[in-house]
């Protein structure tokens, strides 16, 4: 009996080692993309290897939240709305392609998936506000607002030419400020992807549980005393 007591808790520590190795090993392949790039002297690129990375993330991104929006009912508006604002994301990280065609025409493909995501959620308002309600009292919500955060304020911060030509005077060199704003937008990048499947395994555990719910109805000599 209290072999069972003790082994909970240590598999419990066991858990979450586990997981703080597997995290770990995640910014550590994000590091080493960083490194990489810097390796190769191609930081500033459109085409380096970090600004790849960033595509593919953002793609996972509005995967997985369409795919939560699939799952459970309860966060679909939320998820659609989240996997549309990323998609305007990866539209904006691909903008010197988009204006081959003319400049400033990634607007045209931004806006449409804007308008196309905020008609149906203004329409059911109170279905989406419920579901937005639910996104941000997950365990998970800290996480994404962090990443968010770390994306939209701290990287612009952080990689305005104004700070990096003050700490480095007359040795400034730009590839420096590319280098420390590219990579801290890819660490974004990647913790809103942990996010995201953080959600996800939610969803599914969710749905779990109410189709587990549904096949094993309550009968009224269950609630009996």
């Amino acid at each position: 009996m209290k072999l069972a007591q003790v082994s909970s808790p240590v598999r419990t520590v066991f858990y979450g080692a586990g997981q703080f190795l597997a995290i770990a090993l995640y910014f550590a392949a994000i590091a080493g993309i960083i490194h990489y790039s810097v390796a190769a002297h191609n930081v500033a690129s459109e085409a380096s290897l970090i600004e790849l990375s960033q595509l593919i993330l953002l793609a996972a991104s509005v995967f997985t939240f369409r795919r939560i929006a699939h799952v459970h009912c309860a966060y679909s508006s939320a998820a659609s709305l989240m996997s549309a604002f990323f998609l305007v994301l990866m539209i904006r990280e691909l903008d010197a392609t988009l204006d081959m065609v003319f400049h400033g025409f990634w607007k045209i493909p931004a806006l449409t998936v804007t308008a196309l995501a905020l008609w149906p959620a203004a329409k059911n308002w109170r279905e989406t506000a419920e579901s937005l309600a639910r996104i941000v009292t997950s365990k998970f919500a800290p996480v994404l607002m962090v990443a968010l955060a770390l994306l939209l304020v701290y990287s612009r911060l952080f990689g305005m030419g104004v700070l990096w030509e003050q700490a480095m005077g007359a040795n400034y060199v730009r590839d420096v400020k590319s280098i420390a704003e590219e990579s801290t937008e890819l660490m974004a990048y990647a913790m809103i992807w942990l996010a995201a499947l953080g959600y996800w395994f939610e969803a599914r555990r969710a749905q779990t549980i109410g189709e587990t719910q549904l096949s094993h109805p309550v009968s009224e000599n269950d609630l009996s005393l």
